[in-house]
């Protein structure tokens, strides 16, 4: 009888460990471990502004060529007491893959008395131009509207206020006004209008 009980519970020992493994390899059956990879892709950002590249290089200068002068008594290409001007800025923004926010802002003879044009109106036929500073002004390219290029006009005025201006070698392009371009990607932050 001691051998009967005794066999007994080694089979019924070896059923259990038969059971346990059995067991054991179910759960095994559904359980995994897996390493993800990820592999996203970083958006292009590219920007060309009077067709020159501006967001992979430090440029100093985009020249800026006006368009309009309304004077009949200066001769094609100058500039002189009582002109009005119309700069026309070119931005190319369909190498991008992010929505762009532009600020131009505009140093003047209303920001520098030395400085000979004032600036009489910034507008765009494809953008909508927002004042947001004394003298900033800035414009959205929403991702829906990358392709294609944008012109944004600038006008001047060289007003004459009767004071003479006197010939000199030293005139150049700096005495006339100038511009300055930031360009950033555009996130959806609100953009809120200056007021005077």
């Amino acid at each position: 009888m001691k051998n009967g009980k005794r066999s007994v519970l080694v089979v019924t020992l070896l059923i259990f460990c038969f059971m346990y493994l059995v067991v054991r390899g179910i759960q095994a059956a559904y359980e995994s471990t897996i390493t993800g990879r990820v592999s996203n892709t970083l958006a292009d950002w590219s920007i060309k502004v009077n067709n020159q590249e501006i967001t992979n290089s430090s440029l100093e200068n985009i020249p800026l060529t006006y368009t309009v002068n309304d004077l009949t008594n200066v001769r094609s290409g100058k500039v002189a007491p009582g002109s009005n001007l119309s700069y026309p800025i070119q931005i190319d923004a369909s190498g991008s893959e992010v929505a762009v926010k532009l600020t131009f802002t505009v140093t003047d003879k209303t920001v520098d008395p030395d400085k000979y044009l004032t600036l009489t109106s910034v507008s765009s036929n494809d953008l909508s131009v927002i004042r947001v500073g004394a003298n900033a002004y800035c414009v959205v390219i929403p991702k829906a509207s990358l392709s294609g290029v944008k012109t944004i006009s600038m006008n001047f005025s060289w007003v004459d206020d009767g004071s003479l201006v006197e010939y000199s070698d030293e005139i150049d392009s700096d005495n006339f006004m100038e511009i300055d371009l930031n360009a950033i990607q555009y996130v959806g932050e609100t953009i809120t209008p200056y007021n005077e």
